[in-house]
């Protein structure tokens, strides 16, 4: 027997949680048991229960990202199945029930949770009972980290699941899930996730206030709209994605005053805020005070904040020679600039916009940008995304260009890719295979 059960953890409607050691290393694990309710069972069925725990064990098992607890070891034929993950040090719940503010700062838990929903959403998936108590906090060796869990309700988007309850009511909690929910759990697309989010917002900024289930919310101050937004009644007005609900938030959480470095600049920079589409005269306006600063060696940082997804879409689809330009100035903003840790995730969103419209010069420098930005800063979210732009199912022309602004930059890819592997734990192989030299492969 690899573990042995030191003590109970806590029942939830589908499982059991025991605390157990791992006989030869004596570490702690969490094991977790499939062990539902009678009610539950009687509503819906053991057998059907049991496939969709294991199911669901599975999809979980696939998903590899530092923001989703990781299931290390599944017992699936055994009876009852179970899993192993890692042992949280305790939930989001029991951090908001000691101080509702957590801290006053609660940036971290926040940011954190999204990073792990995009992966989630990416892959296809929703989890559908978003909640504080299925948030784990974990400590890692140089930071805290927060990880989604509890992925009893997950769904694939499409998929087939019904209700979990047997009723009328979904399988979620009713405090957190999203309108759509109450009658048809088939309904769940990522914006019942983010209806979730926009509760737990509210759990951190409403002062205590109660609310209605499956309501739209509001709190006070500057984030009363992205929290009413989050948990809009009509499900498409709600924001289509976590990369605009990172912007939004990233915008009002860090409100530092901006100083602007000339009244040209601020011209442009407002120009920006007040205008998601733009003339031919008015961007002109933007790339001569982008050229003006970069000559100057003066910050873009005021510019780039005011930049946003519609103004990139916008140059795509009617200038794609300035949508080339833009998109280097801003992958050489991202590859020498020093960064505010949370805005890291939010400048790696919108240099995966630049990727996707962009050509292969375009594609290659914003590959390098988000890989000296995630290494120099640490954030494993925009190391993830990195490899995702250099693994191997890129072109080999992609990976051809790569290499070459590699050696043009005189990037040092291998120690950069030292780095990434210590902190992602990613192996070289997942490269492609004409950088793998590069990254030390012999």
């Amino acid at each position: 027997m690899k573990y042995i059960d030191v003590c109970d953890k806590g029942q939830g409607g589908f499982a059991k949680v025991v605390v157990v050691k791992h006989v030869e290393t004596g570490r702690l694990y969490a094991k977790k048991i499939y062990s539902p309710q009678q009610n539950i069972i009687n509503a819906v069925g053991d057998e059907h229960l049991k496939k969709r725990f294991k199911r669901e064990v599975r999809y979980q098992s696939s998903l590899n990202h530092p923001n989703i607890a990781p299931i290390l070891e599944h017992f699936l034929d055994d009876e009852p199945p179970y899993f192993i993950m890692p042992l949280a040090e305790e939930t989001l719940q029991d951090e908001l029930s000691a101080d509702s503010t957590l801290g006053g700062d609660p940036r971290s838990a926040l940011f954190d949770i999204l990073a792990g929903l995009e992966i989630l959403h990416s892959e296809g998936f929703v989890h559908r009972d978003l909640k504080p108590a299925n948030v784990l906090k974990f400590q890692g060796e140089t930071k805290t980290y927060y990880a989604l869990s509890d992925f009893g309700l997950i769904t694939g988007i499409d998929s087939e699941s019904s209700t979990l309850t047997g009723s009328n009511d979904s399988g979620g909690t009713p405090n957190y899930a999203a309108p759509e929910l109450i009658h048809n759990f088939k309904a769940a697309t990522p914006l019942a996730d983010i209806y979730s989010f926009g509760a737990i917002l509210h759990d951190i900024f409403g002062n205590g206030t109660k609310r209605l289930p499956y309501t739209e919310l509001s709190v006070p101050g500057a984030l009363g709209r992205i929290v009413t937004k989050c948990t809009k009644k009509l499900a498409r007005r709600r924001y289509p994605s976590v990369i605009e609900l990172r912007e939004d938030l990233y915008d009002v959480l860090n409100t530092a005053v901006i100083v602007f470095n000339s009244s040209s600049e601020e011209d442009v920079v407002n120009l920006l805020r007040n205008n998601s589409s733009l003339n031919d005269e008015q961007w002109d306006s933007v790339f001569l005070q982008l050229e003006s600063n970069v000559n100057k060696s003066i910050s873009c940082a005021n510019i780039f904040s005011a930049i946003t997804e519609p103004h990139i879409n916008e140059l795509y689809e009617n200038a794609p020679e300035l949508l080339a330009a833009l998109g280097e100035y801003f992958s050489d903003y991202i590859t020498n600039g020093t960064f505010n840790f949370d805005y890291c995730d939010v400048l790696a969103s919108r240099a995966q916009v630049f990727y996707n419209l962009g050509g292969i010069q375009l594609k290659a420098k914003i590959a390098i940008g988000l890989l000296v930005l995630g290494t120099s800063h640490n954030r494993w979210y925009v190391e993830r995304k990195f490899v995702s732009m250099a693994d191997t199912t890129i072109p080999d022309n992609l990976a051809n260009r790569i290499k070459v602004e590699l050696e043009v930059q005189g990037i040092d890819f291998k120690g950069h890719i030292d780095h990434l592997t210590r902190s992602i734990g990613v192996s070289r192989a997942v490269l492609h295979p004409i950088l793998q030299p590069l990254s030390g492969v012999s």
